[in-house]
């Protein structure tokens, strides 16, 4: 399986690569949530560079404090010693992942599943189960428009935590995020049932990794941990020390990324201004219902026939109180909705394959063989059946990346492939040393931090402080040849040292660098120009 969800994630990746247009360089974005990836590719070539703190280039203050993380280090030291392009090694960091969390889930299956032919079910099922947001896209778009706080479409068909098929598509860490959840979960449970102390500290060990670059899910880790531990006291009616004492040692040991993290945020005014509005909604529940399609209630088919058949152990409620927690965290007061969507396919999955198989064996006894062979135990309907209803999500996701790739409507071309000479202008500014934010605007001003290690004044909706005041002031700038008295005002005060103007910029209006005696021109070809401010 691992080298089919390889090929399959990897080859539209590299059919993007392949239909570059003339002049133009793919850029490694695709059509699935592909807005934090020119985030990821700062990270990297910040570590590239030598830099392990790592900055928020996508804003336009100063920022004294960085933050270490882990797993862009990792990826920014593969950058640094291979001397590969950054989107190159970014993709094969995520495909080599793939693996490594299709053994780790089968390791933790086999904990719930003592059956071999089960478990290959299982697996399957999980990777290429959706909801059903392919047969709602069209619906959505025409009624929901989107606004500022929610996204108000299907969420399998934008959110990367809502199904392991978007997760393994997407990128490394999101990968490991989920990898790291299961492991420290087996871990835990292993710890509990072996009496191993040598597993709490390898859990705690992990969640101390784990957090310092998805600090998020501490909440999931601990509370679904903790909920199961509060149902085992209960169950056993008396404090189980040991249990409690492995819990505590896990948290403790993995408590120095929390507190890190809190430090940077009280001592680092850009972390902490940008953490204020680092808020992650999910899309209304509708949206979500739809996203999860058939997936809830083979999850209560299952819960169902396995409380009836008296098959629901301990192993089973666990992964109950994980699906409730997570649940509960959703819409919960934390800042992360949409992230804590993470693992409810799994535990869903789960049930949904077991319920079908105690339905198949209810029906076996219940109808006519005739009947029973051709509508329950028929491999070519159940396949077709499977695609109609819960692939759709995957195939809808390969298939439109596909067709951007080839026939590139709107702006994708633009998007997806940058003129070699905007290439050049970034690899202008990666070369200068001199301190303030770059004025662009468009696709250009998320790559500038991406490839050149210079911050840019307004890029990215969470990354960006006072992003949509700092966006009227670029289209304003950005607009016509008037108010240039305002604007000098503004690069000024803003601390602005170069304008950034191409394609992307022009599209803001007319806006004539070339006359303005505050702009001189410091880097010149056909596509992309640079403008250095003059005091």
């Amino acid at each position: 399986m691992s080298v089919v969800m390889i090929l399959l994630t990897g080859l539209p990746f590299l059919y993007g690569y392949l239909m570059a247009p003339p002049n133009t360089a793919y850029n490694g974005l695709h059509a699935f949530s592909p807005g934090d990836f020119p985030v990821y590719y700062s990270y990297i070539n910040q570590v590239k560079d030598g830099q392990y703190f790592l900055k928020d280039l996508f804003t336009g203050e100063a920022q004294s404090l960085g933050t270490f993380n882990v797993w862009w280090f990792l990826i920014g030291l593969a950058v640094k010693i291979s001397g590969l392009p950054i989107p190159l090694v970014f993709q094969l960091a995520r495909l080599a992942m793939i693996p490594v969390f299709l053994f780790v889930f089968y390791l933790f299956l086999s904990y719930f599943v003592p059956e071999v032919k089960i478990r290959k079910y299982i697996t399957v099922f999980l990777l290429f189960s959706g909801g059903l947001g392919f047969y709602f896209a069209g619906f959505s778009d025409r009624y929901f428009p989107i606004s500022e706080q929610f996204y108000s479409w299907p969420i399998d068909l934008w959110l990367t935590e809502s199904n392991i098929f978007n997760t393994l598509y997407q990128t490394s860490h999101f990968i490991a995020s989920v990898t790291l959840t299961m492991l420290i979960f087996l871990l835990t449970l292993l710890a509990w049932e072996k009496r191993k102390i040598s597993c709490a500290f390898i859990a705690g060990f992990l969640s101390l990794f784990y957090f310092n670059f998805h600090p998020y899910y501490l909440p999931v880790i601990f509370g679904v941990l903790g909920a199961y531990l509060f149902w085992l006291i209960l169950s056993a009616k008396k404090i189980l020390w040991q249990e409690t004492f492995y819990l505590l040692l896990i948290f403790l040991i993995s408590l120095p990324s929390a507190i890190y993290h809190f430090w940077l945020i009280s001592n680092e005014p850009v972390i902490g201004f940008r953490a204020m509005q680092n808020i992650t909604y999910i899309s209304p529940w509708p949206f979500v219902l739809a996203g999860f399609g058939f997936l809830p209630p083979g999850f209560i088919l299952g819960a169902y026939f396995i409380w009836k058949n008296k098959k629901l152990n301990r192993r089973l409620i666990f992964l109950i109180i994980w699906l409730l927690v997570n649940a509960a965290l959703i819409y919960s007061p934390f800042p992360f909705h949409s992230r804590y969507t993470q693992g409810l396919q799994i535990v869903m999955a789960i049930f949904t394959v077991l319920g079908f198989l105690e339905l198949k064996d209810y029906l076996k006894k219940k109808i006519k063989p005739k009947t029973f062979d051709f509508w329950v135990d028929n491999p070519a309907l159940i396949f077709i059946l499977f695609l109609l209803f819960f692939a759709t999500a995957p195939l809808y996701s390969l298939s439109r990346d596909f067709y951007y790739f080839t026939y590139k409507p709107g702006r994708i071309k633009a998007t997806f492939y940058l003129p070699n000479d905007v290439y050049r202008a970034i690899g202008w500014l990666d070369k200068q040393k001199n301190p303030g934010a770059v004025l662009a605007g468009g696709t250009s001003t998320n790559f500038i931090p991406a490839f050149s290690g210079q911050r840019v004044y307004s890029a990215h909706g969470h990354e960006t402080l006072f992003f949509y005041a700092k966006a009227v002031w670029t289209a304003l700038i950005f607009a016509d040849n008037k108010n240039d008295a305002l604007k000098r005002r503004i690069l000024k005060k803003e601390n602005i040292r170069y304008v950034f103007y191409s394609e992307y910029e022009k599209r803001f209006g007319d806006f004539n660098p070339a006359i303005k005696d505050y702009l001189k021109l410091v880097f010149d070809s056909p596509e992309a120009k640079v403008y250095e401010v003059i005091e």
